[in-house]
């Protein structure tokens, strides 16, 4: 079976704890990616990814809107809308934020040398899209879903020959 030092990419994605919000939600579109570590004084203190964008989005004005008919069973429900002008006004307030007021601090690592079975079976219970992988303390790379499937698909090619 793989490891995950055979599957993960090498050339990892890092942003400090400082950047802005803005900036760092613009590298992760620029690169096509989800999230990346962020690093400080060479250690990973959390990870940054596009949720962690869509969560912090607050709004400062919520309409609310009957829902009929209910689909509670003891009153009348309420639906939050929220604008897209509130979305857009929000994101802009939020975006020069740092970082580090946005990111996930619960995060996993794995070692390069871990089984991509025990690495999955982490990934899939804790429903984690991207796993840092820690040597000596040190960034070595990061596993992804994608690098996952890739792997695999790589293995199963190689075991038809």
């Amino acid at each position: 079976m793989l490891n995950v030092r055979e599957v993960m990419t090498k050339d990892v994605a890092t942003i400090s704890p400082d950047t802005s919000v803005k900036d760092a939600a613009a590298m992760l579109a620029q690169r096509d990616i989800s999230g990346v570590p962020v690093i400080e004084g060479g250690r990973i203190i959390g990870t940054f990814s596009e949720e962690d964008v869509l969560r912090a989005i607050k709004t400062t004005k919520k309409d609310l809107r009957l829902v009929y008919p209910s689909i509670s069973s003891i009153g009348i429900a309420f639906q939050e809308q929220i604008t897209q002008r509130e979305i857009i006004e929000a994101y802009e307030e939020m975006g020069s934020m740092p970082v580090r007021h946005v990111m996930s601090k619960d995060f996993q690592t794995v070692a390069p040398d871990l089984p991509l079975s025990d690495a999955i079976k982490k990934m899939v219970e804790r429903g984690i899209h991207r796993l840092p992988v820690v040597e000596k303390g040190t960034l070595v790379g990061i596993i992804t879903r994608g690098d996952v499937i890739r792997g695999l698909a790589r293995e199963h090619s190689n075991s038809k020959r």
